[in-house]
């Protein structure tokens, strides 16, 4: 089993059957979320809906089906197209989450398969937002990428979350985001703390966006998720911030760090703004930001040392690992914010 978006394409290029498995909705607590997608083959699995028993009796689900089905035609007529099945994970299924998944089975044709592998392949190469979303009916296979209006009102349902069901002109739709929904961080220094928390944001939902005016520090840093940005003027660079987006400052100047301070302050509309340094730092800093006319609410949003409670190591891999941490309880707790109503229903699927 693996969870690229190469995977998934492969998978999609192979011949036979596949199926599209999502978790459509959930209830109480359960081991992945709403959004949530594997593509099962009759060799191959792409993806995960959160392992453990409840993706075992998935997967021997559809291989049985595709099984039957082989014996009796190679058009597959016994297996449903598109169908909604409840999974209470408690005794039955071996699991004791104490929660409930309804999930979603799509059965891809060969015009599917292309449809979705296209998809993956514009998200992969960093297609527009409109290509991030593919939206499914519950009860059909009819599978369609979302265009830039329904991208739209997809971003506004579910915010940050990976999809789950909604209704749409009447029609309850399977909604599935195919990127990671990844937070945007901008890391201002590209030190060795700034470099190992590029290391340590690499296989979690982050872009990430490194500056710094020294292009030497930039030389032979890539990733697919990494943008490297050679600024003189740094501070400047906070304008062109989206909305929302996360902003660590750990530059080798304190006078550099200031400015950078106070332009992400000053917006009002960022999300974490972080800087890394000591308690003594941080009251220089508020003193400074203070008589440069900010107001107590601007300066309140300064988070400065960086880093979860209880980690003293100062060695840069600790640092990252730290704010790392700290990065995905913020982000966690944005998407708590933002759940959408849809939860996972009562009856039998």
């Amino acid at each position: 089993m693996t969870l690229s978006h190469g995977a998934h394409i492969d998978l999609l290029a192979s011949p036979g059957p596949v199926m599209l498995v999502s978790v459509a909705a959930i209830r109480g607590s359960t081991p992945r979320e709403a959004g949530a997608f594997m593509l099962i083959g009759s060799e191959g699995i792409s993806g995960t809906i959160g392992g453990g028993n409840l993706e075992h009796q998935v997967t021997r689900r559809v291989r049985d089906a595709f099984a039957v089905a082989e014996d009796v035609s190679a058009n597959i007529p016994d297996i449903s197209r598109a169908e909604i099945v409840r999974f209470p994970l408690g005794p039955g299924l071996g699991q004791c989450c104490g929660g409930s998944v309804e999930v979603g089975f799509h059965l891809l044709g060969p015009s599917q398969k292309t449809i979705l592998s296209n998809a993956f392949k514009l998200v992969s190469g960093g297609g527009q937002n409109d290509c991030h979303w593919i939206m499914l009916p519950t009860s059909d296979n009819h599978l369609a990428m979302a265009d830039a209006e329904q991208s739209s009102v997809l971003m506004r349902t579910f915010g940050a979350l990976r999809g789950g069901m909604m209704s749409h002109n009447g029609v309850d739709m399977l909604c599935l985001r195919l990127d990671d929904a990844a937070t945007p961080v901008w890391i201002f220094g590209a030190g060795h703390v700034g470099t190992a928390l590029v290391n340590a944001l690499a296989p979690l939902p982050f872009d990430i966006h490194l500056v710094d005016p020294r292009e030497d520090y930039l030389t032979g840093l890539s990733g697919a998720k990494l943008q490297v940005c050679h600024s003189d003027k740094p501070q400047d660079e906070v304008a062109d911030i989206p909305p929302g987006a996360h902003v660590l400052i750990l530059t080798h100047n304190h006078a550099l760090d200031f400015d950078i301070c106070r332009a992400a302050l000053v917006r009002g509309d960022l999300g974490f703004v972080g800087m890394i340094g000591s308690q003594t730092k941080r009251a220089r800093f508020i003193r400074r930001l203070s008589d440069r006319g900010l107001s107590a609410a601007a300066i309140g949003r300064l988070t400065c040392p960086i880093g979860v409670g209880g980690i003293t190591g100062k060695q840069p891999a600790v640092i990252a690992a730290s704010v790392a941490v700290q990065l995905l309880s913020v982000r966690e707790a944005q998407m708590a914010q933002n759940q959408p109503i849809k939860t996972a229903s009562d009856g039998a699927g």
